[in-house]
């Protein structure tokens, strides 16, 4: 019997370890395929959204388009909610299945004509106009409660076309998809200054809606670093299952850099200049949305980080 060269037991071991690396678990026959998942977990979040449009009538009508939903795929509500006990103890094939989900609602919304940014309300603006949109993460993400899959940061550096003055507007839509207990979402929204003082925001999320997190530079000061984080909370009531979905998906999301609009001062007559008062100083107003964008928390007392 010949004896295999070198290069060819290297060959086959990277043959043998390739093929045993690409084999994925399968999920047992008595609970739905991920394709299967999938297909209603996408349907599910089409009856969230249009549920929302009757706000009135939201918890009812939630109920009524979730159980189209199962009727439609001929699964009964014990089926899937055995299955989501499976893919809950299963974490990183459910965060998988959202990603491909996320990934299909922004083709869906392509398809018809409409974009992320028209959604949201601003359309993407260049970088070089006085609004521009500046998020670099995914316009599309889904959070379970347990760790790693529970929170999402991100981090912007500024370049030369942010501007003293500045106003930073993170907008999202909101949607929830849960069997039992409390929502708590959270969305955070922080500006390092160049003096190294901070201004911050939280929102929390517990509710399907359309929020918005908006800070300024009101002292003119430049920012340098742009940070924030979502995340959802562990449920720690007694009655809650660990077991059961607990999801919150976020989409549309979008940071806008504003840059303040330059006040004319007024002149008399004499053509002497008269000063702005200090709530017209600088409006900073979200060009073409009727959001103000004053109206956030103080960030006066900044502290430098540690």
């Amino acid at each position: 019997m010949k004896k295999l060269s070198w290069a060819s037991v290297c060959l086959l071991a990277s043959i043998f370890i390739f093929s045993i690396m690409s084999c994925k678990p399968s999920v047992p026959s008595e609970f739905l395929s991920e394709g299967e998942m999938e297909d209603i977990l996408y349907d599910y979040h089409l009856a969230e959204a249009m549920a929302r449009i009757q706000p009135d009538h939201y918890d009812e009508n939630v109920i009524t388009y979730r159980t189209a939903v199962l009727k439609k795929y001929g699964v009964s509500q014990a089926e899937f909610d055995t299955s989501m006990v499976y893919y809950m103890r299963h974490t990183s094939q459910l965060h998988a299945i959202y990603k491909r989900i996320a990934q299909r609602l922004e083709d869906k919304a392509q398809e018809y004509g409409s974009t992320t940014g028209a959604m949201a309300g601003l359309g993407r603006i260049s970088a070089n106009g006085d609004t521009a949109d500046i998020w670099k993460g995914p316009n599309t993400l889904a959070l379970i409660p347990n760790q790693p899959y529970n929170v999402h940061s991100f981090s912007l550096t500024p370049d030369s076309t942010y501007h003293n003055g500045d106003s930073y507007i993170l907008m999202l839509n909101s949607d929830f998809i849960f069997q039992d207990g409390m929502r708590d979402g959270i969305a955070s929204l922080v500006l390092v200054f160049k003096n190294d003082s901070v201004a911050s925001r939280v929102l929390h999320i517990s509710s399907s809606n359309q929020l918005n997190i908006t800070i300024d530079d009101r002292d003119s000061l430049g920012v340098k670093a742009i940070k924030g984080y979502f995340m959802l909370n562990m449920n720690n009531q007694a009655n809650t299952s660990s077991t059961t979905l607990h999801l919150m998906a976020l989409s549309n999301i979008h940071l806008y850099r504003c840059h303040p609009k330059r006040q004319l001062n007024k002149t008399t007559n004499f053509g002497t200049p008269v000063p702005n008062d200090s709530a017209r100083r600088n409006p900073q107003r979200i060009r073409n949305v009727g959001i103000a964008a004053d109206n956030q928390d103080s960030v006066k007392g900044k502290r430098p980080i540690k």
